[in-house]
């Protein structure tokens, strides 16, 4: 699952080898710090996401706080072009289900 919020991008997966946790992934350490500031990150260098924690909570406490109806407004200047990017993306798929 991705989320993209105003806090960030993360990429959210199953763990490999560890069934009952989830594994929060992310291309910017920032990202995964801004909510879990105490995680320990590790930095996978040669991994397609370089930065991850082990969590499995707080998701559910992030989605109940959004207080916004519209993301790309409140993404700020640094990833206001990156979020239009995965909007215009997302609208040239819904066009070509139609």
């Amino acid at each position: 699952m991705y989320l993209f919020s105003k806090d960030g991008i993360l990429s959210i997966v199953a763990h490999r080898t560890q069934p009952d946790m989830l594994m929060v992934r992310s291309v910017a350490r920032e990202d995964i710090a801004r909510y879990w500031p105490k995680a320990k990150i590790i930095e996978m260098s040669e991994a397609d996401y370089r930065f991850r924690t082990e969590v499995a909570a707080r998701i559910a406490h992030a989605v109940a706080a959004i207080d916004y109806d519209k993301v790309k407004p409140i993404a700020g200047k640094a990833r206001s072009h990156t979020f239009f990017q995965v909007w215009d993306t997302m609208m040239a798929l819904q066009d070509a289900t139609q």
